[in-house]
């Protein structure tokens, strides 16, 4: 079983919203992207597993030329020798045969901002998003696809004048399109997925998302919004 935390799983860091990764020590793997909720500078990757033979039985490659610093590799060697066995050759570990030093990233990260300072920043981003989904679901012209507030960081909600939403689904996916491409003009990089009644918002909140952005973001889609109608 494999969890994809890329956005979410720093949420460990918060004392208030760790909860939502109860469970996942269960997990067979669980990725991580550092450089999206914290900050970390771009690419800082994580794949995880509490049994490294996991990585080792995916990603190894015998081969004459290759990884001689396995015991293993010898006739010698017993089946419950090689289930011992620490792996200490991260090329064999991983697809790349190669990796970078993403964990330097993290490292340094955490000693300037230190737990404490994730867990503020984590906060405050989920402070954000849930002042981001209270501000959509109490306008007559937004239609909240989200909870309130958002159990993540991202928002999701559709442009409907008055509140109600066209029948026709591919008219929906369309103006939500247009009036993407017109935010981007004006500075707000936001995505739209597919949805059972059209293509919504997917606006997704990080450490650096102020109230000023979401309000400005808001009065942007409402701007827009009117001009198409």
């Amino acid at each position: 079983m494999h969890i994809d935390g890329s956005w979410g799983a720093p949420a460990i860091f918060s004392p208030t919203h760790k909860y939502k990764m109860n469970g996942s020590h269960l997990a067979d793997s669980i990725a991580i992207n550092p450089h999206k909720m914290m900050g970390v500078p771009l690419t800082c990757s994580f794949l995880l597993s509490s049994d490294l033979r996991q990585f080792h039985k995916a990603n190894t490659l015998p081969a004459g030329y290759l990884f001689h610093s396995s015991d293993s590799d010898s006739d010698l060697s017993t089946p419950e020798e090689e289930k011992d066995e620490e792996v200490w050759d991260l090329a064999d570990l991983t697809l790349q045969c190669g990796r970078r030093g993403d964990s330097l990233k993290l490292a340094l990260a955490w000693i300037y901002y230190g737990t404490s300072g994730f867990s503020n920043q984590i906060d405050d981003a989920f402070s954000i998003a849930s002042y981001f989904a209270s501000e959509v679901a109490k306008r007559e012209n937004f239609v909240l696809v989200s909870e309130n507030p958002p159990p993540c960081l991202q928002v999701c909600f559709y442009w409907a004048k008055g509140g109600k939403l066209s029948d026709d689904v591919n008219d929906v996916t369309k103006g939500t399109s247009r009036m993407v491409e017109r935010l981007i003009k004006r500075g707000f990089m936001v995505d739209y997925s597919p949805g059972e009644r059209g293509s919504f918002f997917r606006a997704v909140v990080n450490r650096e998302t102020r109230m000023g952005t979401v309000d400005g973001l808001i009065r942007a889609i409402e701007e827009i919004g009117e001009s198409l109608n």
